[in-house]
């Protein structure tokens, strides 16, 4: 029996009517039913992508050496009415952060793993359609992903390599969690305005009390040891030639505190040379300063420095002429920008041998071929002769004051600088250069001097930290004392707060990123290869061919026989039993 659509009423054949035109589908209906399917196919491999870009962008760009609490306590001072108050954070904290970023991980594993399910129904279809697909590999894209590449074909190896990518996937996270590593900061976080902070304006009140200054130089002592002691180093990984003051104005700051205004001393070496031969390279009066009636070293003292038993490691910076403490115009505003020499006392002389073949803790580090100028002296507390070696230097040397516009709070009273300062005139660079051999002989005899030559990189190192060490001393001596009268700087101050600083390793997140995209590359590939398929189905398992077998034409044909067929059929079967 035959079936056709729309035959006449004459016609002798079966009639099966068209549904009616009203119950057909629309071209409109038809349209968006396109684009439904459309759009469940792309979106969530859309949204994976744009998910996993933006997790990427954002960890690279934004997180990236940001600082983030530790916790809800109060931290932050604040400025008001000339008190430091307590005030809560506000803000995200690093536990906020790293829960949100994991966040981001599972929601793009989340959509990452919708994609390659549907990608692995998609490509069973496609193993359908080309090559041939058993229940084995139908079981093992659901299940693992997992499609064994053999019988070889070209989809299937491709297929297999998706799979592959695809189980990987779900291993993704720990790249981008593992991106990010923190270490505790202290960050600027609040500022208000500082007063108290004493200018460097004082020269007119020493000029006219020049014996002011015998007092300043155990002063300039005690604000070197506070300075480099107690921890006043910090940041400055061991060396001093970082410029620094005491100020008193700040002990009740916290560490780490920034000062957009405030003086500091200023003193540079630019160059440092040996003198190989002091009694032939140098005059007279530079060498006269091993000399017991020479009174160019000792400003405040009636004794040469170079003649009352010097310490080992002693180092002394020459003046060109003595100070005249008579002469109030010598105390002018003023910079150095030179050449000076210096003199340090390298050790003593053992009987029989000469400055140049001794050997031991100094003579070690100095440079080969180095000779020295013997000084011998008697002492009032032992009546024997000693003589010294005593070794000299050419140094170039820029020194005054400077502005700083960012420096840092090291410990509870001292400022150093965290950026360049441009050199200024000021009114305490001639005294502080005259009085800085006498503060170098106590802090080198009380042991508060720097570290040893082997510890900063040889001997000429340890000279220029030394002097830059009682250079900041001295001046901070002389500031502080003398600019008593004198009105008070005020300053703005950025108080910090410990804070946890993220860093994110980008090589990390973009290969987390890279992986993620492969994996969405993956699907789209299939999605139109999918689309490109034929109409063939190749059978390979005989269970998928039973089920994809139409049986509606046998039950149909069942149900429209004959009674009288059925009857025979019993009659029949009882005339066998009989």
């Amino acid at each position: 029996m035959s079936t056709k659509y729309g035959s006449t009423a004459d016609s002798q054949e079966e009639w099966i009517p068209l549904a009616p035109k009203s119950d057909r589908p629309s071209r409109k209906t038809r349209k968006e039913s396109r684009f439904k399917v459309g759009f469940l196919v792309v979106a969530p491999i859309v949204g994976y992508i744009i998910l996993a870009v933006a997790t990427a962008t954002i960890a690279i760009s934004v997180l990236h050496h940001r600082h983030f609490r530790i916790n809800d306590t109060a931290d932050v001072f604040r400025f008001e009415n000339g008190r430091l108050l307590f005030l809560p954070l506000s803000g995200l904290r690093q536990s906020d952060v790293t829960t949100l970023v994991s966040l981001a991980s599972t929601l793009t594993r989340f959509l990452g793993s919708v994609c390659c399910g549907i990608a692995c129904w998609r490509a069973a279809y496609i193993l359908l359609e080309r090559e041939g697909l058993t229940l084995a590999d139908i079981d093992g894209l659901v299940s693992r992903p997992f499609l064994r590449p053999w019988p070889w074909g070209t989809y299937r190896i491709m297929i297999s390599c998706f799979a592959l990518l695809f189980l990987s996937a779900e291993l993704y996270s720990p790249i981008l969690n593992g991106s990010l590593s923190w270490k505790i900061t202290s960050y600027a976080f609040d500022e208000r305005v500082l007063g108290g902070v004493t200018k460097s304006r004082g020269g007119w009140w020493l000029a006219r009390n020049p014996s002011a200054i015998y007092n300043q130089v155990y002063r300039a002592v005690v604000y070197t040891t506070m300075a480099t002691v107690n921890g006043g180093n910090s940041g400055s990984g061991g060396h001093h030639t970082d410029l620094w003051r005491v100020v008193d104005a700040t002990r009740d700051l916290p560490i780490n505190t920034t000062l957009a205004n405030i003086t500091l001393p200023f003193f540079v070496i630019d160059s440092f040379e040996w003198i190989m031969d002091p009694d032939e390279m140098l005059d007279r009066a530079t060498l006269s300063v091993t000399n017991a009636d020479n009174a160019l070293l000792n400003l405040t003292s009636p004794i040469n420095p170079m003649k009352d038993y010097p310490p080992t490691g002693y180092v002394a910076l020459l003046p060109k002429a003595p100070l005249n403490k008579s002469d109030y115009n010598i105390i002018q505003p003023t910079k150095i920008d030179g050449s000076y020499y210096v003199a340090m006392m390298m050790g003593e002389m053992t009987t029989g041998r000469a400055c140049e073949e001794q050997t031991g803790f100094w003579f070690d580090y100095a440079p080969p071929g180095l000779k020295y100028r013997a000084s011998s002296y008697y002492t009032d507390w032992v009546d024997v002769k000693i003589k010294d070696c005593i070794a000299f230097a050419r140094v170039s040397i820029r020194a005054g004051a400077g502005r700083c516009t960012d420096c840092r709070i090291t410990n509870r009273f001292t400022v150093r600088n965290e950026s360049q300062i441009e050199l200024q005139e000021d009114y305490m660079t001639h005294p502080v250069i005259h009085m800085m051999p006498e503060v170098s002989l106590i802090l080198t005899g009380v042991n508060t001097t720097l570290l040893s030559p082997e510890r900063i990189s040889g001997l000429d190192r340890y000279i220029t930290d030394t002097l830059t060490q009682a250079y900041c001393g001295t001046w901070t001596s002389l500031t502080e004392y003398t600019a008593v009268m004198e009105a008070k700087d005020k300053t703005a101050v950025r108080v910090p707060v410990q804070v946890s600083e993220v860093t994110v390793d980008r090589r990390r997140v973009i290969a987390w990123l890279l992986l993620n995209t492969c994996v969405a590359a993956c699907c789209v590939a299939l999605v139109i290869i999918q689309a490109s398929t034929g109409k063939r189905r190749v059978l390979v398992d005989a269970t998928l061919a039973a089920l994809l077998l139409d049986s509606t034409e046998v039950v149909d044909s069942l149900a429209g026989k004959d009674n009288v067929d059925v009857e025979n059929e019993e009659g029949k079967r009882k005339e066998g039993r009989d």
